[in-house]
């Protein structure tokens, strides 16, 4: 008892000094980074103090090495997996984002093991494990000697990242109560301190920006790449990032069970968006290239024509429980409303954001954590910036039936239509 309230006082103390330093500007000790972090995971900081000094980091910044420590903190604050010899990528989300589901069956594929631990959805920006659980049968909810089995026998294992990093959801939650969400160090922390609890070697982070994604604009995207890089590779990884386009929905599906079938026809080689196939490929080529696999490019094609990538993610849902035979006549909504172009003219945009929004009214996502999600709905946007239309052709297709005419209005809304020619603009927009 004692001991407890030792602790508590030590933490007491170390809050208080951190806000007093960092309201006017101080720099933190990775010590005392680290006794404020396991205080307010331990319970020994409450949040009223634990908010003070995030909207005192939200105002003055914090430099890289504060950043680095507080990385490490939050990593160290539960169960961490070592997989160096894994690879892993992490996207910071976006509308339609269905690139782990195309891009790891390939590279598992290539002879490059792949152990991720993924989220749920939220808001407009889709979760891995949530287009995962589309699937009958399929489970997330591997023990940890099983996912270690599943990825030296598979090649490859997705599942839900239970205690990684729980002060970075505990400091997460309080960010977003208090409006300090968007600060780079935390913003770059938080992602970063995950990925290493996972404890994958080689990590590819997809930096997305545009109306649909956190990041609005290309700058902001690569002061966020250049960050997480640098944090990753300080912190024991091999880390490379991409920034890419999210201004519209990637490839034409939006909604769990859409998104997966989507995923399979890419696999399959059947026709599919060229933005996905883009992204995909480039997703797949970097992260073999991070694992040092030679002739990466070629190595994607032969995964791809030969229906190898195909078969490691039927392998791959099988391992999971999930019904393999079922990716083939994956269910979706029934009900399909089509949307019509109002004039002809040409695709000027179609904002991410506004579809992303039309898809979580349908139930495809979730608004606030607990709520549930109906697999089975969603939006496919039929053209791209830059398709010439037809005053009634039909621009997208809704599934499902909740406030349908909502999301019609939201999807008509997002359609931006031009009298001339647009550009259609590229896909990705840099590498680091």
């Amino acid at each position: 008892m004692a001991g407890n309230k030792e602790d508590a006082a030590r933490s007491g103390s170390a809050v208080l000094e951190a806000i007093e330093l960092k309201k006017w500007g101080g720099e933190l000790s990775e010590e005392l980074v680290r006794e404020v972090v396991e205080g307010y995971t331990g319970g020994a900081v409450p949040d009223y103090q634990m908010s003070a000094l995030l909207m005192a980091i939200f105002v003055r910044g914090m430099s890289y090495g504060e950043t680095l420590a507080l990385t490490a903190a939050m990593a160290a604050s539960g169960a961490r997996y070592s997989f160096p010899e894994c690879v892993d990528k992490h996207s910071t989300g976006g509308v339609g984002d269905k690139i782990s589901l195309t891009s790891l069956p390939i590279v598992a594929a290539c002879g490059a093991p792949v152990a991720k631990l993924s989220g749920r959805g939220l808001g407009t920006t889709g979760g891995t494990v949530d287009k995962l659980e589309a699937i009958p049968g399929f489970s997330v909810a591997l023990t940890e000697d099983r996912f270690r089995r599943q990825v030296e026998s598979v090649g490859l294992a997705i599942a839900e990242a239970g205690d990684v990093a729980p002060a970075d959801k505990a400091i997460y939650a309080l960010r977003d109560a208090t409006g300090t969400v968007d600060s780079l160090p935390l913003i770059g922390s938080s992602i970063v301190s995950k990925k290493a609890a996972t404890g994958a070697g080689h990590l590819l982070y997809d930096v997305k920006q545009g109306s649909g994604a956190f990041m609005k604009s290309t700058q902001e995207a690569h002061e966020l790449a250049s960050l997480l890089v640098r944090l990753s590779n300080d912190s024991g990884i091999r880390a490379s990032a991409l920034i890419t386009d999210m201004d519209e929905p990637l490839g034409a599906a939006i909604g769990n069970a859409l998104e997966v079938r989507e995923s399979v026809r890419f696999l399959r080689g059947e026709e599919t968006p060229g933005d996905l196939s883009e992204m995909a490929r480039a997703v797949a080529v970097h992260l073999l290239e991070i694992k040092g696999i030679p002739d990466a490019e070629g190595a994607v094609e032969r995964a791809l024509s030969s229906g190898a990538a195909f078969e490691k993610l039927r392998e791959f849902v099988a391992a999971q429980g999930g019904d393999a035979r079922a990716l083939e006549d994956l269910p979706v909504s029934g009900d399909v409303r089509e949307v019509a172009s109002p004039r002809s003219g040409y695709v000027a945009g179609f904002g991410a954001l506004g579809v992303g929004r039309a898809a979580l009214a349908l139930g495809a996502g979730r608004e606030k954590k607990g709520d549930r999600v109906d697999p089975g709905v969603g939006v496919e946007v039929l053209v791209k910036t830059g398709d010439g239309v037809e005053e009634g052709q039909t621009v997208a297709r809704i599934y499902g039936t909740r406030n349908a005419d909502g999301a019609e209005a939201m999807i008509l809304a997002s359609l931006g239509i031009s009298d001339g020619p647009t550009r259609r603009p590229p896909v990705i927009l840099g590498s680091l």
